[in-house]
């Protein structure tokens, strides 16, 4: 085997708990993996001259199991097919896998030597790690060694730990057969679980017809996390689309959702949602309702209590991947409410609380508002400015320019020579007639016949 091809590489003998060369193999060898590792030290048999004395697993052609030393071995739990048994794997969070401990007393069965008090002990890791060693003991009060030891490597690209599975150990030989007789869960404790023959006593004489296999399921476990993502969004109130933002007209109705899921390994309890409307914007009362896996059918339960507008609505408890979405149903500011002329965000904001923390997002629904522009007293004025009071335009003032000035002149000069013509006039009429009054009157005619 591959473990063993190493060691004979290295050395006949390496012990595991001999760190410097183990380290120094690794280096000159693989340096960036570590192998399977057996010990103590100790003289090896073989099926044609096994050992004289009690001693387990170190005959080295044994026609089943190889060579003995190499006798923890590992395969996945769903390989139920003969073999496939491995000294290392990659295994997978949340697999369950088979672990083997071969027993064997090679001690020749002429001499009737049986081993006393057998036990098989298991050292299952329960530490984050991306790898992990278990290492399966087979120990006998009157064995030479008295103990022996060997282990499977696990591996992943993630920090796993390694879990029991309770009532899992098994012990199957030629009189266990099938799947064998359950043992004690012992076996990961310091003093292991006893095992035997034909009955669970600790003895065990030597030869193959009396070895045997003690089997256990573990389980692989990475590194838990807590997490969720959370997420809101709104919708017209009848459509069936979420978005991050709509435009919405004003007094109409929206629907709100709050989206949590457990993004983490591990279950998340109490998940606390609240919602934040915008100022303006009204909660219709008795309109929440909670979409789960429990509840999924359409927007899932009905919620009898208003509070994920106020102290906040429990979504519950959720495993890993598990998700839910809470909704209700809002209606907008009317016309007249909207603070500004023109387009409104109203901006609504959510939380989600576990017990690891507090994440929010939000939505956002645009409204116009319309008819709000200013009206005018006349054009280009707004009713109420200064320049809308009525102002009466002064009198004119006579001009006095130039052109005038002559024009006066001139009309005062034609004034002024028309009363002295006047006058002159006036006095020549008098004297005419001064004149007429001194003359004889005629009475003839002059004309001549």
């Amino acid at each position: 085997m591959k473990k063993l091809q190493l060691h004979s590489t290295i050395s006949q003998y390496i012990n595991k708990r001999s760190g410097i060369v183990a380290i120094v193999a690794a280096a000159v060898l693989i340096p960036t993996v570590t192998l399977a590792t057996w010990g103590p030290q100790r003289p090896t048999y073989t099926i044609e001259n096994a050992a004289d004395k009690v001693v387990f697993n170190s005959i080295t052609n044994n026609p089943h199991q190889g060579d003995e030393r190499n006798f923890v071995q590992i395969k996945e739990t769903s390989n139920t097919a003969p073999g496939g048994w491995k000294d290392e794997l990659n295994v997978e969070n949340g697999k369950e896998y088979w672990v083997r401990v071969y027993v064997h007393n090679n001690a020749k069965a002429s001499l009737n030597l049986v081993a006393t008090n057998t036990r098989v002990t298991a050292n299952v890791p329960t530490a984050l790690a991306n790898e992990h060693r278990i290492n399966g003991i087979v120990s006998a009060d009157n064995a030479t060694p008295q103990k022996v030891w060997d282990d499977v490597v696990l591996r992943s690209d993630k920090k796993f730990n390694i879990a029991y599975v309770n009532g899992s150990t098994r012990f199957i030989n030629n009189i266990f057969t099938g799947e064998g007789k359950q043992l004690p869960d012992g076996i990961t404790g310091s003093a292991g679980t006893q095992i035997g023959y034909d009955k669970i006593d600790g003895r065990v004489p030597g030869c193959f017809q009396y070895d045997g296999d003690v089997t256990f399921k573990i389980k692989i476990q990475e590194q838990q996390t807590a997490n969720f993502d959370m997420d809101k969004k709104v919708r017209q109130n009848g459509t069936t689309e979420w978005k991050k933002s709509i435009t919405a007209k004003p007094g109409t109705k929206v629907d709100y959702q709050v989206s949590y899921k457990n993004t983490g390994t591990v279950t998340q309890n109490n998940i606390i949602a609240i919602d934040k409307l915008p100022a303006g914007v009204s909660y219709q009362k008795g309109s929440t309702t909670l979409r789960n896996a429990n509840h999924s059918n359409g927007n899932g339960l009905a919620v009898t209590s208003d509070t994920i507008v106020g102290a906040g609505l429990n979504l519950g408890s959720y495993t890993a991947g598990s998700d839910a979405y809470a909704r209700f149903t809002a209606t907008l500011p009317a016309n007249d409410k909207l603070a500004l002329c023109g387009p409104n965000t109203l901006r609504n904001f959510a939380t989600v609380t576990s017990e690891q923390g507090t994440k929010e997002s939000y939505a956002d629904v645009v409204v116009t508002k319309e008819n709000c522009g200013p009206t005018e007293c006349k054009p280009g004025v707004p009713a109420g400015d200064a320049k809308c009071n009525t102002v009466t335009p002064a009198a004119a003032l006579p001009t006095t320019g130039p052109a005038e000035v002559i024009a006066g002149l001139i009309g005062i000069a034609a004034i002024t020579i028309g009363v002295v013509y006047y006058f002159k006039s006036r006095r020549e009429l008098q004297d005419v007639l001064h004149d007429a009054q001194s003359q004889p009157t005629i009475t003839k005619s002059t004309d001549k016949k």
